[in-house]
């Protein structure tokens, strides 16, 4: 699918993966007007098109057959190609080490563990996109991916996070449970944010209403807190996570926690 284009409205996108099946289901997930692919298997066969092509976003597998995919992110950052404003996404295998710390110090966007759903890192790369074209720049990594990241039922990402059947986008306000779309209302959307934001972590009552109250800039009391709580929990039919720790606050499980007491 390698194409070309001077539009400056396109996005490339240069996908390094050794697994042709993988890279090819990349490369379909990612079939869209505003988006050329570019894509190759090889360290080598990547630093060719790196000299001729510039690119806004590169997908690289860890592991390539004649090479680190380190080394080649270290070239990068170095600027010897002529991609002056790019992101990197990163595609571990399952096992290997993901530590989000020296990740953001490489200057990694996001990155996506093996297996993955490919509409997953799809949404992945539109977040950057979408900070590209607010003229923010693309970021490092965000503290969603430390969240659970050894959970295999978990993908966590920069505004994504998909946890067993659920999907949030909190990047375009786009919730999905069993592959249902539901609508939050936007007191349930920053509750919903703050849960899996610090999932584990029980959230004291107190201190939870004071924050939506500064980021929803909305009148909320405990006792709203506490309906808007169950209204969550009825629509996301999530009552395995969201949990009340009465007398103190509530908490989205850890997946661990949760098939302990199943």
């Amino acid at each position: 699918m390698d194409r070309k284009d001077n539009d400056s409205n396109i996005n490339n996108i240069l996908i390094i993966e050794p697994d042709f099946n993988l890279a090819e289901r990349i490369e379909w997930s990612m079939v869209d007007a505003e988006i050329h692919t570019y894509s190759c298997s090889s360290y080598e066969s990547a630093v060719s098109l790196l000299e001729r092509e510039t690119f806004q976003l590169i997908i690289i597998d860890t592991k390539l057959p004649d090479g680190d995919g380190y080394d080649l992110i270290d070239e990068l950052r170095t600027g010897v190609y002529d991609s002056k404003d790019f992101a990197i996404i990163l595609v571990v295998s399952s096992g290997e080490c993901s530590d989000a710390q020296k990740f953001k110090e490489l200057g990694i966007a996001d990155y996506i563990t093996k297996p993955f759903n490919t509409a997953v890192l799809k949404a992945k790369v539109w977040t950057q996109f979408k900070r590209r074209k607010k003229g923010t720049g693309y970021r490092a990594i965000s503290r969603f991916e430390a969240i659970g990241a050894g959970s295999k039922t978990s993908i966590i990402g920069e505004h994504l996070v998909v946890i067993d059947d659920y999907q949030f986008n909190f990047d375009v306000e786009e919730y999905y449970a069993a592959g249902k779309l539901v609508r939050l209302n936007q007191l349930e959307q920053c509750l919903l944010r703050n849960l899996v934001e610090n999932k584990g972590i029980v959230l004291k009552k107190k201190a939870l209403v004071e924050k939506l109250r500064l980021e929803c800039r909305i009148f909320i009391d405990e006792i709203m807190l506490a309906e808007t709580v169950h209204m969550l929990c009825n629509k996301l039919d999530a009552q395995n996570y969201i949990k009340t720790v009465y007398g103190i606050g509530y908490l989205w499980t850890l997946i661990e926690d949760k098939n302990k007491s199943s």
